[in-house]
């Protein structure tokens, strides 16, 4: 996997593996994810933070609470995808993603990934804030819709 950072919003780029096909050479569905996710990663840690160091220094995890996925093509075996992270939306203790993905080769977009996560408090699970030093973090990253 290769990882590119921008202004708000980071680009990864990964092969479809044996293990994300079926008996066809097509991509299962829920093996889109994995892109979504390790665009979403590459993301806090491009803005400075690993999911580990946001645990540690703030003391809240990201839940997911809202996902929807768009497919318009199959990824099939040994295609290079290129899935970006953009933030598109904060709340106060959410925050709004969206990931495309594309073949590496043509450009051709293969699915649409809308990404909801919120804060919460890393002992008790309630939702919490987005800490200021994150959020301010996050705030210049934010993409404009």
């Amino acid at each position: 996997m290769r990882a590119e950072h921008a202004r708000s919003e980071v680009t990864v780029r990964d092969r479809v593996w044996w293990s994300d096909v079926d008996t066809m050479g097509v991509m299962y569905f829920g093996r889109y994810l994995r892109f979504a996710e390790m665009a979403e990663t590459e993301f806090f840690r491009a803005i400075g933070f690993s999911y580990d160091q946001i645990r540690a220094q703030f003391a809240i995890w990201f839940a997911r609470i809202h996902l929807e996925v768009d497919f318009r093509l199959p990824a099939k075996l040994d295609d290079e995808v290129i899935c970006r992270a953009e933030l598109v939306k904060l709340g106060a203790a959410t925050i709004h993603f969206r990931f495309p993905l594309e073949r590496a080769r043509d450009g051709i977009r293969l699915a649409d990934i809308a990404l909801t996560v919120a804060a919460l408090d890393a002992t008790t699970l309630k939702t919490a804030r987005t800490p200021p030093a994150l959020r301010h973090l996050l705030q210049q990253q934010l993409r404009s819709t």
